[in-house]
């Protein structure tokens, strides 16, 4: 007779696996459609699952008479288990790149539409080099400009006029004139910064629409940055700003094979999400980054908050390296 019971831990064991399986599936054929893409932006939870239903396993195998395809089940997970945060493992452990420059602080917010308290945001700012703010407008601009900030960035690059709600770079160190990615549902701006004692450092204030925005545009806009990038991919350069993307989806694994390599990635940082941040509960997925190319590194990234908008900030210590 089987103990009584055992159906039960079986039964939540499939369950568990049904969104770790999935997990799996999609960070190993990436998908490419909107809808999919957001069910993606979870990848990482599949470890939650794994996890679960090798508790399980392990319950009912020891619980069970009959063990064998219990036991080759266990271990198939475990595999997956395995593989799940070999994905994961490497933002937790520090990168041996080594620093051969001065440092430079780069500082990227999405303002939400302009709606971020400007003072917050001008606090963090003071300790930036270069600033990339996304869904700005003119009156959140004016706003800083009232506290100062032309003072200590001035330099700039972006479409400020009025009625605009877009991205725009700002910085203490020279800018070169900036160029427009495409036609894109979000600005995104490409210039290159002076860097003292690094020299010329290329510059890309990233924001690819999200899957919300229908008609494939999530994949389009990422693919026309990956394109944008890959003439840039021998020199020193940074991309910052909102992805709408997960290290686990496609096009970030993508630009990871080109080269860039996340800052989070490089000082170690590990898990730090990003979005959402206006809720009752903590943020969830990371999909602000700050990449570099192999000619740079990073020794440190932080995320910070700022009232007013639906996405932490992040700020990243890089330097030249090799």
């Amino acid at each position: 007779m089987r103990r009584r019971g055992q159906s039960l831990w079986i039964v939540l064991t499939c369950v568990a696996l049904v969104p770790a399986l999935t997990a799996t599936v999609l960070r190993v054929v990436p998908p490419t459609d909107d809808t999919t893409a957001l069910v993606a932006s979870f990848i990482a939870y599949g470890l939650v699952g794994y996890l679960i239903a090798l508790v399980c396993l392990v319950v009912a195998l020891v619980r069970a008479r009959r063990r064998r395809v219990l036991a080759v089940v266990t271990l198939l997970v475990a595999g997956l288990t395995a593989l799940q945060l070999s994905w994961m493992v490497p933002f937790f452990v520090p990168d041996d790149r080594p620093v051969s420059t001065p440092t430079f602080t780069v500082m990227s917010l999405n303002m939400y539409k302009g709606l971020a308290d400007s003072a917050q945001v001008y606090a963090v700012a003071r300790r930036a080099d270069v600033v990339v703010l996304v869904e700005t407008t003119p009156i959140a601009l004016n706003a800083l400009k009232g506290l100062g900030w032309s003072e200590r960035f001035p330099y700039a690059v972006g479409d400020l006029a009025p009625g605009i709600s877009d991205t725009a770079i700002f910085s203490r160190f020279p800018l070169e004139e900036g160029v427009l990615l495409g036609r894109t549902s979000f600005q995104q701006w490409m210039t290159a910064v002076k860097v003292p004692g690094i020299g010329s450092v290329e510059l890309v204030a990233a924001h690819p629409c999200n899957p919300y925005c229908g008609h494939q545009r999530w994949a389009g806009e990422h693919d026309l940055l990956r394109r944008t990038l890959a003439p840039l991919l021998g020199d020193r350069l940074v991309v910052a700003g909102d992805f709408n993307a997960v290290d686990d989806h496609g096009p970030m694994q993508a630009l990871r094979a080109d080269g860039l390599r996340s800052a989070t990635d490089l000082t170690g940082a590990g898990w730090m999400p990003t979005y959402p941040a206006n809720r009752s509960f903590p943020p969830l997925l990371p999909i602000d980054h700050v990449l570099v190319s192999q000619r740079m590194t990073a020794t440190e990234i932080h995320s910070f908050r700022v009232a007013g908008t639906d996405h932490l900030g992040v700020f990243a210590t890089l330097a030249g390296s090799g």
